[in-house]
């Protein structure tokens, strides 16, 4: 692309979000689902076969029909949780959360150590404005998106909402763990992709250090964090229940620490939700090969 055809598109999208900043909630979420339809439909077909590959492999019972209607489904998350950037504010003032467990992770936020496990279902940039409410102060591992646009709106909403964000590198977990160590809530993003490949949940494959689920045991076991699990559920157009799970912690080391043991037993915690939100996760189209 030339770097007038740069400019062009960067102005496009931009003019595209203010439009939605002005637009009913329901309706911006509504054109988001449009745009990516859109886009992926003419630029990335790769996104709708992988999405149907993936839905054979996690519900092989499904019909043709059933499949398709889950790549719409997710199509339709995806450009939802694209739009609502733009509207993130308005969703508390409007009533759009219905909130599950969040009087127990209270009771203890700021007490002790806390690693919030937040996942990729319905839109989990909700829980940003859902700490805000609830006044506690958050801060996330987060790995800032390649395209410079995507990365200032992500950044710029996080922002709005006082959320801190921790570099993912060696400096980011040590920050993470000196916030831990003060007994503050630490986000990380367990369920993954990197360079396409699905790292977590597992689905099967072989437990592996190589991603978050890895960074976060190795933190909870120098902090003593327990785990509180964090997930949205979209339930129609731009409304959600949120979810806060009971506070878990590993379980006892016997010696010295088996990471691998721990990641298992982690992910046997997120997984089955995932699994339950398969049609909603942000990375059901990436490929689940195994991880060496």
């Amino acid at each position: 692309m030339s770097a007038l055809a740069d400019r062009i598109d960067l102005l496009v999208r931009r003019g595209f979000f203010r439009l939605l900043r002005w637009l009913p909630t329901e309706t911006a979420s509504r054109l988001g689902v449009k745009a990516v339809r859109a886009n992926v439909t003419a630029n990335r077909p790769e996104i709708m076969i992988g999405a149907r590959r993936n839905l054979a492999i996690h519900h092989p019972e499904w019909s043709a029909a059933e499949i398709e209607a889950g790549v719409d489904a997710f199509l339709d998350g995806v450009g939802r949780f694209m739009a609502e950037f733009a509207i993130m504010d308005r969703l508390v003032p409007e009533g759009r959360f219905e909130v599950h467990g969040a009087e127990v992770f209270a009771a203890i936020a700021g007490k002790e150590p806390i690693i919030a496990f937040g996942l990729h279902t319905g839109n989990w940039e909700t829980f940003g404005p859902q700490f805000r409410k609830m006044g506690i102060p958050l801060a996330s591992f987060y790995a800032p998106p390649d395209d410079a646009f995507e990365r200032r709106i992500a950044e710029e909403s996080r922002a709005r909402f006082g959320v801190e964000l921790l570099a993912p590198d060696a400096r980011g977990a040590r920050d993470g763990l000196r916030l831990l160590k003060q007994k503050r809530v630490v986000m990380i993003f367990p369920d993954e992709s990197r360079d396409g490949r699905s790292m977590a949940p597992l689905f099967g494959r072989k437990p592996h250090d190589k991603g978050n689920l890895a960074i976060a045991a190795r933190l909870a076991r120098m902090s003593g964090a327990r785990f509180v699990i964090c997930h949205s559920e979209r339930q129609e157009g731009a409304r959600f229940r949120l979810f806060f799970s009971e506070p878990f912690a590993l379980p006892p080391a016997e010696g010295a620490a088996d990471v691998l043991a721990d990641i298992a037993f982690l992910n046997a915690r997120i997984e089955p939700i995932v699994a339950r939100n398969i049609p909603r996760w942000y990375f059901l189209d990436d490929s689940l090969e195994e991880i060496g």
